[in-house]
């Protein structure tokens, strides 16, 4: 095969073989750390449309979700439409307005999927292989 490019991902970079990390084969190794502060305003933004919300919960959501990836952002929200759901179901009254108090209820249960532990790992194993 000629121009067929191979990309793959892992959250254990570690448990790759090393053949795998020969010259020819997967040449380049890209760490992507979770997003900061302005990184997951706008993966929120981007994830709370179609709904309203208050001025500066995108700011107070992103200091509360440190060390949140996108994939665990999108849990966060996807919980609280579902409790929007549920309140309609209850009430007979859609509501597409969310506000921080339906952002604190969820955050009780939705965790970040990276805890520092781990981050440290993955900073550790990028240093070596770079």
């Amino acid at each position: 095969l000629e121009d067929v490019i191979v990309i793959a991902t892992t959250n254990r970079p570690w448990d790759i073989d090393p053949a795998l990390l020969r010259p020819g084969r997967f040449d380049k190794l890209v760490y992507v750390p979770p997003p900061d502060f302005n990184g997951r305003k706008e993966v929120l933004k981007v994830l709370l449309r179609g709904l309203s919300y208050d001025e500066g919960i995108l700011d107070e959501l992103a200091k509360r979700t440190e060390n949140f990836t996108p994939a665990d952002l999108k849990a966060l929200v996807d919980e609280v439409r579902r409790n929007l759901f549920n309140e309609a179901l209850q009430t007979k009254v859609p509501r597409t307005h969310v506000t921080l108090e339906d952002f604190l209820k969820v955050l009780d249960k939705v965790k970040p999927s990276v805890d520092p532990r781990t981050l440290a790992l993955y900073e550790q194993w990028k240093r070596i292989r770079a």
